[in-house]
């Protein structure tokens, strides 16, 4: 059911109104009642149980201003019309005619018109009602000498003895109004079920929200207020915001835009960490949210962030779309990359320093059937022999100072079902060799001061920018171990091998550094181009990678010539 109120303009349409709801195919469905002098009672009480409020001129602008739900009486051009023509009958020598009313009510008055082409109608729009009588006086003045236009128009010319019509509304404009009440009823159960869900789902938040209007009242608090905030019975609603927050600067806030982002506020024994924002959702009308928490909880849940990261922090974030390039040897490297990606065999990567492999290993691994589990990597060049020992493998409790209770896990348990990528691989000892061969073999690892084996899954992938084959051929690396190790392997080319990937990697890393840095550079001019596309780049993509930082930070003009890059990389010259 709908229940509606609506305002008579003037008595006589009673019947009107009357007639319409009877003949309405969805009258079951409304339930109206009619206010015939809408100044008394107060309109606030006399619609203080409606859905909806039918108003007009005045009264509809009103309504809205008050904050119901209206749907206003509009005024047709067939009902300026009628009252032209009333006018007209009743006072037939009267050929200049004011229409005074609500902007709402007289905006056809241009299009009636020309209908009445012996007369001239002139429009005075009025936006409140202590207006009309200077309006009126006006009209006179310009030489009118009738007048049409609403009930207060109407009344207020009878004052002057001037003649007036009231511009009275039709059944069509009744049924229209009739039907836009009842949708904006609709849509309005719909906000109002919309902002039940919005106001539900900020109670769940574990930070306080709330709404401030431009004067510092507070208009929405969400439930976690209440806990910190403590203000027992008493609503938070309509409070100040200085009085839980005297040091907050509101007022720059709402007049200046300013935003206060993580400011520590003091409240009782609370410390709370404090945000607030204006929200300009009408011109002119800046309000301001603000949002807080508890230190003590953001201590506590940065905690858990902690471990939880070094408990689940194996992960491989790279894959193979991120490779950039247009060479058709990257094209076919990374082709066998993805077909290696679905087997589970070990692989064994060979490049240069510099050239990207471990950005081949991560994509593998996203690739792979092991996608979801651990992503592990150690550089074995990086830690004396002990120490990736002791990475590796893990150590049983009381074997070393610092060992925490029950043992410490080695990079092997924690790539179990994943992948451990063994970065550097060339540069282990002949004895972490044998230790690791050992390992694959078996497929079980024993921590250090222990005797009990544990078995491991774990897909090996090694990167070396050494031969393995002459290490193997010189004696220092083991041939049964490469065997186990190389059972899928590829070449990551230089880039000086890798043709226009050159130009692509440049123009992308200056690219990325203009978007860092903020840099004023955005380009190479075609000559600095040519001049490092020659150049061989012997530390690759790492070297491009800094050589265009470098530039970004000291070029000043938008491209950088010759003389820009040979003052970073004077090696350039060299090709």
């Amino acid at each position: 059911m709908i229940r509606m109120v609506f305002f008579t303009p003037y008595p006589e349409i009673l019947p009107t109104i009357e007639q319409v709801f009877r003949e309405r195919p969805d009258r079951d469905e409304l339930e109206y009642k009619v206010i015939q002098n809408p100044s008394n009672p107060p309109l606030q009480t006399a619609a203080a149980d409606a859905d909806v409020v039918i108003a007009r001129g005045f009264t509809a602008r009103t309504m809205e201003e008050l904050g119901f739900v209206c749907a206003e009486l509009k005024v047709t051009g067939l009902d300026l019309v009628s009252a032209v023509s009333r006018c007209l009958k009743m006072y037939p020598k009267e050929k200049n005619i004011a229409v005074i009313g609500a902007y709402n009510m007289i905006y056809e008055t241009d299009t009636v018109n020309t209908n009445f082409t012996f007369v001239r109608l002139t429009p005075y729009p009025v936006s409140d009602k202590t207006e009309v009588d200077a309006v009126i006086q006006k009209a006179v003045s310009d030489g009118n000498t009738a007048v049409i236009g609403g009930y207060a128009a109407v009344e207020a010319a009878k004052k002057y003895n001037i003649p007036a019509v009231l511009i009275e509304s039709g059944r069509r404009a009744v049924n229209n109004a009739i039907s836009e009440a009842k949708a904006a009823v609709g849509i309005a159960r719909r906000e109002m079920a919309k902002s039940s869900t919005l106001s539900e789902i900020m109670n769940c938040s574990f930070q306080g929200i709330i709404a401030i209007d431009r004067n510092g009242k507070i208009t929405m608090a969400n439930s976690y207020c209440d806990s910190i905030l403590e203000t027992g019975k008493c609503a938070l609603v309509g409070c100040n915001i200085s009085d839980f927050f005297p040091d907050l600067r509101v007022t720059d806030v709402i007049e200046k835009g300013i935003e206060l982002r993580s400011e520590l506020h003091t409240y009782r024994q609370y410390r709370l960490m404090v945000n607030c924002v204006p929200v300009a959702n009408q011109p002119g009308r800046v309000k301001a949210v603000l949002t807080f928490q508890n230190t003590a909880r953001i201590q506590d849940e940065e905690d858990l962030i902690r471990k939880s990261l070094h408990c689940s922090g194996y992960q491989a974030k790279y894959h193979f779309s991120d490779i950039f390039h247009q060479s058709t040897v990257m094209d076919n490297i990374i082709s066998d990359a993805q077909n290696f990606s679905h087997s589970d065999s070990n692989i064994l990567i060979y490049g240069e320093t510099g050239t990207g492999k471990e950005l081949f290993v991560q994509s593998i691994h996203n690739a792979s059937p092991r996608k979801d589990y651990p992503f592990v990597t150690v550089n074995c060049a990086a830690l004396p022999e002990d120490l990736l020992e002791r990475e590796l493998f893990g150590c049983a409790d009381g074997t070393f100072g610092g060992t925490p209770e029950g043992g410490k896990k080695g990079l092997f348990e924690v790539a179990h079902k994943g992948t451990l990528f063994l970065d550097e691989i060339g540069d282990i000892s002949p004895s972490m060799q044998s230790h690791l061969l050992r390992v694959l073999q078996e497929q079980k690892i024993t921590r250090l001061g222990s005797d009990t084996a544990i078995s491991v899954d774990v897909r090996i992938i090694s990167a070396t920018n050494r031969n393995l084959k002459e290490a193997v051929a010189e004696g220092s690396f083991r041939q049964d171990l490469l065997y186990r190790l190389n059972v899928l392997e590829f070449r990551v080319p230089p880039l000086r091998e890798r043709g226009r990937d050159v130009q692509l990697l440049l123009n992308r890393f200056l690219a990325l550094a203009h978007e860092t840095t903020g840099c004023v550079l955005s380009g190479l001019t075609y000559d600095a181009m040519e001049l490092l596309c020659r150049y061989s780049w012997p530390g690759n993509i790492r070297e491009m990678s800094n050589f265009c930082e470098r530039l970004s930070i000291l070029c000043r003009t938008a491209f950088a010539g010759t003389e820009d890059v040979l003052r970073v990389l004077p090696d350039a010259l060299l090709g």
